[in-house]
């Protein structure tokens, strides 16, 4: 199916080009070439007619009596014999008409001449060649040629005159101009065809598209590939690079302008991409082992054209970048970090009794193992009853024991409730969401006097209505410019190597179709709060 664009078509551009060069080319060829024919045809009329003025007046006598009859079939036969003459005339030695020849008009006669100027007459007679004068030319006549006839002594017997009409010059230049437009529209034609031709073929090679909208097709796949995660790399057949995409300039440490074009040996030596071209075999999951700041895993395959290969690219995963979000979204980094929370606080508690023991106070480390196991069995207990997701739970206790050990009261919210086969959303997702809105908590805090009672509230309440999960903290809260992008990739005031866990909360949030709404207060604390709400039943 041929793709629709939405200007002109390669095929009228073309043609309008065509049409314009050879509309410009024809003018200047009608012009130089007309201007130059008609310049020849002038000289030619010229010499045609001062060559028949100055042969009639070599043979020409004129006498009286019966020879003017003679005279009048000389100049017929003369003037029919010679093409390009329009008119003949004969007058006496007082440059009266005797005769006229008009090949345009077969009743012309004498009569309607005019005699010869005396001043053309007298330069007649002092000159021995013809003379052009369109100047004083007979009515109706455009251009003239005059001669005198010598007796043997050299006076003046008369004068004939030889002439063209102003329609003969016409018609041989509409003539002239005729021939040029045919060969024009000839040229025309042909440009039209050639460039229907090469409109087909340059569509051919564009699959089909229209110049401008295979330009705008190839700008917006650039744009696509170069806001991918993945690398993109790509050489041609003599290994130069022809494209690179953002991504891989960064885990290459490229500048992305400064490479395309040049040699992949150069910017890279240890690069074994060029390999797949000779094997002609791709390679999948090749570890870049020359890269020690990050792990980079790369797929490479030949690229084939017409059967024939004409190049390589190989795309660039960051396998570290992937580890971490895959940590992340399992939530399997929040569960590590609260078992080590809770391994650390136990052997807090375990120095404490040693410690006790060492000091012969066996009756007090008797009491304080009770009144521990006792304490946090209540606590156990009560996040075991209101939550019966084991994982969950598991992340709750956790993180609880990391609040104990950083001097934060992480309390669970008494009407909170949670099944064990809650279809609002995954277990994962409920970590996910869970644990970076604590650590985000305890990360704030950081900003807050240490003399305070830092304190995180947690609510998870599930009923028929719906699913709300909270977290509010009594911390620093946030100013308006920063609530309005918390919840973009990247963004956090911690530095380097942070800014993805509330990024992944909101990801998690829209892929389940909840609702997120953000309070805070300068000074006072944040507030978190979460809302999934039950599927709607299908239309029947």
């Amino acid at each position: 199916m041929e793709k629709k664009s939405t200007g002109h078509t390669v095929y009228q551009q073309i043609r309008r080009v065509s049409v314009l060069g050879i509309l410009v080319a024809m003018v200047l060829a009608t012009g130089a070439g007309l201007s130059l024919n008609l310049f020849q045809e002038r000289r030619i009329r010229d010499d045609t007619l001062t060559t028949a003025v100055q042969a009639v007046s070599h043979t020409l006598t004129i006498t009286d009596g019966d020879e003017p009859a003679l005279i009048m079939e000389y100049v017929d036969r003369t003037v029919h014999g010679i093409s390009g003459i329009d008119l003949f005339a004969v007058y006496d030695a007082d440059g009266q008409p005797v005769y006229l020849c008009d090949v345009t008009d077969s009743e012309s006669s004498a009569a309607s001449l005019e005699s010869l100027d005396e001043a053309l007459m007298n330069r007649l007679s002092a000159s021995e060649d013809a003379l052009l004068d369109d100047a004083r030319a007979p009515e109706g006549a455009d251009h003239c040629a005059y001669a005198a006839v010598h007796r043997p002594d050299g006076s003046v017997k008369g004068y004939v005159m030889a002439g063209l009409y102003l329609s003969s010059i016409r018609s041989t230049g509409l003539r002239t101009l005729e021939i040029y437009l045919l060969i024009g529209a000839a040229a025309l034609g042909v440009g039209s065809f050639l460039s229907m031709q090469l409109a087909q073929r340059i569509k051919s090679d564009l699959l089909g598209y229209e110049p401008d909208a295979f330009r705008d097709l190839f700008l917006r796949r650039m744009e696509l590939l170069d806001a991918l995660d993945e690398g993109l790399l790509a050489i041609d057949r003599e290994e130069h690079i022809i494209y690179i995409n953002r991504a891989a300039a960064e885990m290459l440490s490229f500048d992305k302008s400064a490479v395309v074009g040049k040699p992949l040996s150069e910017v890279y030596p240890q690069s074994t991409i060029p390999r797949v071209m000779h094997t002609e075999q791709p390679e999948y999951n090749i570890s870049l082992e020359s890269l020690h700041h990050i792990r980079i895993l790369s797929d490479r395959m030949p690229v084939r054209r017409d059967g024939q290969i004409v190049g390589a690219v190989a795309i660039f995963r960051n396998r570290t970048e992937v580890a971490n979000l895959a940590r992340e979204l399992t939530g399997v980094q929040h569960i590590v970090e609260a078992m080590r929370a809770y391994t650390h606080e136990f052997m807090n508690k375990l120095h404490v009794i040693l410690g006790l023991l060492q000091l012969g106070e066996a009756k007090q480390a008797e009491d304080y193992v009770l009144q521990l196991t006792q304490t946090k069995a209540l606590s156990v207990g009560r996040i075991s009853q209101s939550i019966a997701e084991p994982s969950v739970a598991a992340l709750l206790i956790g993180k609880s024991c990391r609040a104990a050990e950083l001097g934060v009261r992480l309390t669970l919210d008494p009407e909170s409730h949670l099944s064990s086969d809650t279809h609002y959303l995954p277990a994962s997702g409920m970590i996910t969401i869970l644990g970076n809105l604590i650590e985000n908590a305890f990360d704030a805090f950081g900003n807050t006097p240490s003399d305070t009672l830092h304190e995180i509230d947690v609510s998870v309440r599930e009923s028929e209505r719906g699913l709300i999960l909270s977290v509010d903290d009594n911390a620093c809260g946030m100013p308006e410019e920063v609530r309005e992008h918390i919840f973009e990739r990247g963004s956090t005031s911690k530095g380097e190597g942070h800014g993805t866990g509330l990024f992944l909360v909101k990801s998690v949030v829209d892929a389940y179709d909840g609702e997120i709404r953000v309070e805070s207060t300068q000074g006072v604390g944040s507030s978190f709060i979460i809302t999934f709400r039950p599927p709607r039943a299908a239309d029947t």
